[in-house]
């Protein structure tokens, strides 16, 4: 039975002599690995599709242990964030970590909008992408059960970063970017979820280092 969905690519891999696998984030189920027969082939017209980063919509096949891809179209490229190499290497993270923090074909809705709402976002002109990135941050380690909270650390956390992060939490993205925090604050609260990324999570994030140097 073929099946529309409409998804963000977190990852590919070359497989075999011409084919591709690909892990798609959907809203309706979760995180998918797919199958892409062919796609390699120098005149596939699919080959610029399957790409890290693309937000499409495919046409799928569910096999037993994947899904076949049949057809797909581009919603969005977010081709733009490849021409700067901050933007790129930020839009990375946000997709390596929906990918480490989310297990196959678990249906996570508000995950998926998280990541898809941050990737639009980072496209935006005059933004302070180290405050989106914390707000991105702060809302996945809550999603995924845990706290940014003063027993989460093995140190001391301030009153106004503890209130910084339930801001974060509670409010939409485009209210959160409005406000002014300190830089203070921003790098308190920088080093918390910096420290409940590495601790919490199984797999650790290989573009965080790569952030620190920008």
């Amino acid at each position: 039975m073929q099946e529309k969905l409409k998804g963000i690519i977190l990852k590919t891999m070359d497989y075999k002599e011409k084919d591709k696998l690909m892990w798609v984030f959907t809203e309706e189920r979760g995180k998918i690995s797919v199958l892409c027969r062919g796609v390699r082939a120098p005149k596939n017209k699919y080959q610029s599709l399957i790409q890290p980063m693309l937000f499409g919509e495919f046409l799928l096949f569910k096999g037993k242990t994947l899904y076949n891809f049949n057809e797909g179209a581009v919603v969005h490229s977010f081709s733009s964030l490849k021409g700067s190499l901050e933007l790129l290497t930020y839009a990375s993270y946000y997709l390596e970590m929906a990918d480490i923090v989310t297990l196959d074909e678990e249906v996570q809705p508000y995950l998926y909008r998280n990541l898809i709402t941050v990737m639009y976002l980072l496209e935006s002109e005059a933004l302070d992408v180290a405050l989106l990135t914390l707000i991105y941050e702060v809302k996945l380690i809550t999603l995924t059960g845990f706290r940014v909270g003063p027993h989460a650390v093995p140190f001391g956390i301030s009153k106004e970063a503890l209130d910084a992060a339930e801001y974060l939490l509670r409010n939409e993205y485009k209210k959160s970017l409005e406000r002014t925090f300190s830089k203070e604050v921003l790098d308190e609260l920088k080093r918390i979820t910096s420290f409940l990324i590495m601790e919490n999570y199984q797999r650790k994030p290989k573009s965080l280092g790569l952030l620190k140097y920008m």
